[in-house]
């Protein structure tokens, strides 16, 4: 079983056209066409697993704001809180224009204090997507308190996760913890030297248009799968969901991180947040045959 928690946020699109500059200041003006609402954060990433792996299950914070979002489904556990994270982007022309953040922490804890009892988890997968929005406040003791692999997107300083089955940090977010690494050579060092501290099994290093740092009992490095970028946002949540995926086929990790980053390719190429299909996991499996 694959179970997912983490920071929920509402991503929203609103699209328009510009033909003409404001009197007011010197800013475009955008004519609405039409507006969207999703779910992005967690909610993207578990949407790219479930589109897989039908029964997988989700368990995050919902409000009253953006309760349309949220319906009722066997798989889903919500709880409720003042606010989630609303991400407003403003796209005219097919350009991306803008982005508006509407968000603070969230002060509640039922999510983190009963949602491991309530999910029973003694075995499978628990991704933990954490974008530092307050859903897990101590990801190192809800690491701790399970049985399950706990597969980790990060934000906090990576500490904060030890022990984890994977940590899947960017590569920002690896130099934040261990600093800037001028070389391929001192990078693949201080990742080993991280992976063995925080006694992970797999650290996974994603590099952008670098590729993907792979760091288990090998070190092995892929290169970028992408062709075309487009769009790159919600690109980690992709890879992210293929990693869940294949270690819950029973894929080897080297395996599970080249269809991620298939998956995070194929993602890239499209305008907007991507979700997977079922087809475009049998093309990650295939390449690797």
């Amino acid at each position: 079983m694959i179970y997912v928690t983490g920071d929920m946020i509402i991503d929203e699109y609103i699209y328009g056209t510009t033909t003409r500059i404001s009197p007011e200041a010197p800013v475009p003006i955008v004519d609405l066409t039409s507006r969207e609402r999703r779910w992005g954060g967690v909610g993207n990433v578990y949407n790219n697993i479930a589109s897989v792996y039908y029964t997988a299950r989700l368990a995050c914070y919902k409000d009253e704001y953006n309760a349309d979002l949220f319906t009722d489904n066997p798989n889903h556990t919500f709880f409720h809180t003042h606010k989630i994270p609303l991400k407003t982007r403003i796209m005219s022309n097919n350009r991306y224009m803008s982005r508006i953040d509407d968000e603070e922490y969230i002060k509640d804890s039922k999510l983190e204090d009963n949602i491991l009892e309530l999910w029973n988890t003694n075995s499978g997968i628990i991704v933990l997507s954490d974008y530092n929005k307050g859903s897990i406040k101590n990801p190192l003791e809800f690491i701790k308190k399970t049985k399950s692999k706990v597969l980790v997107d990060p934000k906090l300083s990576l500490d904060n996760y030890k022990g984890a089955h994977i940590l899947k940090p960017n590569r920002k977010e690896f130099e934040d913890y261990v600093g800037v690494c001028k070389t391929p050579k001192e990078l693949m060092a201080k990742a080993q030297l991280t992976r063995d501290h925080l006694e992970l099994e797999h650290l996974v290093v994603t590099l952008g248009e670098d590729g993907v740092l792979l760091v288990g009992d090998t070190i092995e490095h892929y290169e970028s799968q992408v062709e075309e970028v487009f769009d790159v946002t919600g690109a980690g949540d992709t890879f992210m969901a293929g990693l869940a995926l294949g270690t819950e086929a029973g894929m080897s990790i080297s395996a599970s991180t080249r269809a991620a980053n298939k998956l995070a390719g194929i993602a890239v190429s499209h305008n907007g947040t991507y979700t997977i299909s079922g087809e475009d996991w049998i093309e990650s499996i295939k390449e690797l045959q």
